[in-house]
Parts: structure tokens; sequence; C-alpha cells
């Protein structure tokens, strides 16, 4: 890459901080010793996040056989990966200063897609599920950074995608020195998150990952283009549905040789999921 990530955020400035919970839990996922009565006082901190991943955690999208009560009984009986997909789900509404129609439209559009990987990778064998879903989470992370920090010229960026001026990727040269691609990769490389994340946010429209090379990444930013696609044919996230976009068309569809009925399936679970796990997530 020709450009450096540490120019791309010192070019940002106001970066949305991670809740100083979300970021001990995941220090503490990497520490063997960490126990799950340790890692559930350190959620407990934060009382509005520990209420939203139980919520969460008790959504029909985690399919509980019984309901669960407790941050410790959740992390016993969810595991510790997803427990980081739930922080860091519980975590991404208090990335913004405000959380007004722009902002709901950029959240149901990273949890959809979070959704939608999860669901495309529990179908594969060679993509893991909680990857995808954080994959998904963050896939346009550098939207709600852009955002965050410089609200009214990414509204005014955003208001010339809706007039028709045209696309995002065409237009956001205009508005931002770097694309929210590159902003969003950049983001996640300060916050230490895994090159696979990193590469998946950075290419998860280009695609332009070397198959030889990287070829787990490349599967992984794959299932996210997928699935953004799909959201947005459902309409998530967007002003209104786009049901003509063919997805089967689309870069990750290709290459991850999805058929068209396939895609068709996938889709309608994704609504029905998103639908009916909507409000846990929003909590």
């Amino acid at each position: 890459m020709s450009t450096d990530f540490q120019t791309v955020v010192n070019s940002v400035g106001d970066l949305p901080p991670m809740p100083a919970v979300a970021v001990k839990v995941i220090e503490l996922l990497q520490d063997p010793n960490a126990s799950a009565g340790r890692l559930a006082r350190t959620i407990a901190h934060d009382p509005a996040l520990s209420a939203r991943v139980l919520k969460i955690a008790n959504s029909s999208f985690y399919s509980m056989k019984r309901q669960v009560r407790t941050l410790e009984s959740a992390i016993v009986v969810m595991g510790e990966k997803t427990l980081r997909s739930l922080v860091l789900a519980a975590s991404l509404k208090g990335m913004n200063k405000s959380f007004g129609l722009l902002e709901k439209m950029l959240w149901e559009d990273s949890i959809g897609c979070a959704i939608g990987a999860r669901i495309l990778a529990q179908r594969m064998e060679k993509v893991d599920t909680e990857e995808a879903f954080v994959a998904g989470l963050f896939r346009h992370l550098g939207k709600v950074v852009l955002n965050y920090s410089h609200p009214q010229e990414f509204q005014s960026l955003m208001q010339a995608v809706y007039n028709g001026e045209g696309s995002l990727l065409d237009l956001e040269g205009i508005y931002f020195p770097y694309s929210h691609a590159l902003v969003g990769a950049a983001v996640l490389n300060k916050w230490n998150f895994s090159d696979g994340l990193i590469q998946s946010a950075l290419h998860h429209a280009d695609l332009d990952i070397d198959a030889e090379e990287e070829p787990a990444i490349l599967q992984l930013a794959a299932v996210v283009n997928v699935a953004g696609c799909l959201c947005q044919r459902l309409g998530i996230g967007q002003r209104e549905p786009a049901p003509h976009l063919d997805v089967a068309e689309s870069k990750g569809a290709l290459i991850l040789e999805f058929s068209s009925r396939y895609l068709e399936e996938i889709e309608h679970e994704i609504g029905r999921t998103f639908s009916e796990n909507r409000g846990y997530f929003l909590g």
C-alpha cells in the first residue's frame, strides 16, 4: 500500500473512542488465564453495555435454549469469540456523537452486514462465523469515523449520493482525502485488530486481495462483500431497497461461486433474521 495507515489516521483527526470496557475485554480475551468471572466483572463496569450484551445474547439470533441471565453464564454458554462479537456490536452505537437518521442508517447497515456475513459463514467451512460477523460489523467503519470527525462534509457527501450526483466511490474523493475503506482499515489497525479484519475493511468493495497469498482473507472479504450487497437489495441501512441489483454478478459472489438461487435463499434468511433481531441489537 502506498499510503501509511498512521498518515490516514492523522488526517482524520477526531476519532470515535472505542469504549474503555470493550478495549479491556478484547485485551482479556487475548489472555489465556482470564476467567469467565473476570471477564464478566470487567463488562459489568459499564451497566449500559452489560444490559445490551445480555439483551443480544437472548435474541433469537443466538438461539439459546434457555434464557441467559448473567454475564458469566453468557460467557460460559456462548464462548469467548462470540462474546467479542457481542461486546463490539453492543459498543457500536456508542461510536456516535449523536444518533439521528444518518447514524441509524449507518448502524443498520453495519448490523445487517454483520448478521448477513455470519449467516453466510455458517454455511461455509472456510470462514469463521464470528470473524465474519465482526468483519461485516466494521466493513463501513470508515463511514462512521468520517461522520464522527467531519459530520457536515460527510452528510453533504451522502446527500450528493442520494441526489444521484454519482456513486459514493466516485464522490468521496471530492469531500475527503482518503476513501472510507482506507479510513476504516487505518482505524482498525490503530485499534490493533487482526490483519484479516483490516484487509477486509480495506478491500470489501474491490476484493483486491491475492488469492494465492491470502486465500483466507479473500474468502472473508468476499463473504462481507456478498452480505453487503444483499443488505443493499433488502434496503437495510439504505433509504430504499435495490431489488434490481444482481448480487450473483457481484465480485464476492463470483469468487465464492454462489448461484442466484442460493443467494435468494440467503437474502430471505438475512431479511427475516434482521427483522426479528433488530431491536435486540439497537438496544
